[in-house]
């Protein structure tokens, strides 16, 4: 990929775009080669489909006139793969997810100064906690259960580190800096979101209790990631739960207590799901009305979600990117993923993986 990004470059500005490669194709040697190659006081990892508005990087560098500042994340949107902005279902269902990422992003930050993960399709951090050897050690011999290379899931480690070495973090969620993502168009979504769920598995389990810095630096975000471990079953409890309060008035009935129809059970229910489900969503209604028809389907995906989490637990030990064909796991020293770029600006730098 080094001639075709090298003439993208050229195309652009060769006088201030570099293109870098390594031998082994791996996500993390890359960013490390990035970081390596940077001499200013902050870096940005950006994902190559990240979409930025001009007023982005102004507010993200706001965040580090805190000198304890060490990461900064966004709020997020979907952008459309079709050039005429049409949306499939599964663009929406993402956009869904954002929109309460966005959220719960904006409570964290402001309730303990916490942030779950600081997504890796845009984020700031200074440099020189990058460039520790200590970092790029641990970073690029990430292994889960002491023998399951990590490619993916940077982010989170990044993230955490932050939590476990004393460095603040901030969500900017404001529309000046939201950053606008294309997504899979297609059933491959399912396939993102299995690979996120793990991903997820893995750094809450180690935030929570191996590390154990998020309970006393960030005790909110440390209440989200146990709420989301008990989330499936309880989820899946609901239904559950309904059908046996039907089954038993049933049994139970008598002359003065009749029971309720199935039909008016399961239809309460359901209207009660759908009520809880979409006030969640407003923020995303409020731009986009048009795609209210699809929370009946949200619903649906929250069921299957729960399920897919319950499969993800029980398969960790899977760590291929899933949606990118020849991503290695790889656990070596050199650099960089074949097809990076990395741009530096006047007067701060960012990268972006390809």
């Amino acid at each position: 990929m080094r001639e075709p990004l090298q003439e993208l470059a050229n195309e652009v500005d060769p006088a201030r775009i570099r293109v870098l490669t390594v031998p082994k194709a791996n996500k993390r040697l890359q960013m490390v080669e990035g970081v390596n190659a940077t001499n200013t006081e902050l870096l940005v990892f950006a994902d190559d489909d990240a979409i930025w508005k001009p007023t982005m990087l102004e507010y993200i560098l706001a965040c580090f006139e805190d000198l304890k500042m060490g990461g900064v994340g966004t709020s997020q949107t979907v952008h459309a793969v079709d050039p005429n902005g049409h949306q499939t279902l599964w663009e929406i269902l993402a956009g869904y997810r954002l929109t309460s990422r966005n959220i719960e992003i904006a409570a964290s930050t402001h309730i303990d100064g916490g942030i779950c993960c600081l997504s890796g399709r845009t984020a700031a951090y200074r440099t020189l906690i990058l460039k520790d050897p200590a970092f790029q050690y641990c970073f690029t011999n990430d292994l889960w259960l002491g023998k399951y290379p990590l490619n993916s899931g940077d982010d989170k480690f990044l993230t955490r580190w932050m939590h476990s070495h004393g460095w603040n973090t901030y969500a900017q969620v404001c529309s000046e800096a939201e950053l606008y993502s294309t997504f899979k168009n297609n059933w491959r979504f399912l396939k993102q979101v299995l690979r996120w769920t793990r991903n997820t598995w893995r750094s809450d389990f180690r935030s929570l209790f191996t590390e154990r810095y998020i309970w006393t630096r960030h005790p909110y975000v440390a209440f989200t990631m146990v709420d989301k471990l008990f989330n499936p079953l309880t989820l899946l409890a609901g239904p559950v739960l309904v059908a046996t309060f039907s089954a038993l008035q049933e049994a139970r009935a008598g002359p003065t207590n009749k029971p309720l129809p199935p039909w008016n059970i399961a239809v309460s229910y359901i209207c009660w799901l759908l009520v809880t489900r979409g006030l969640k969503l407003l923020p995303h209604f409020a731009k986009r009305p048009q795609d209210i028809w699809v929370l009946p389907c949200w619903l649906i995906f929250n069921y299957y979600f729960a399920i897919m989490k319950i499969y993800a637990l029980f398969t960790l030990h899977v760590t291929a990117w899933g949606t990118r064909a020849g991503k290695k796991n790889l656990i070596e020293r050199p650099p960089f993923e074949k097809g990076a770029i990395l741009l530096e600006t006047d007067p701060r730098p960012f990268f972006l993986p390809r």
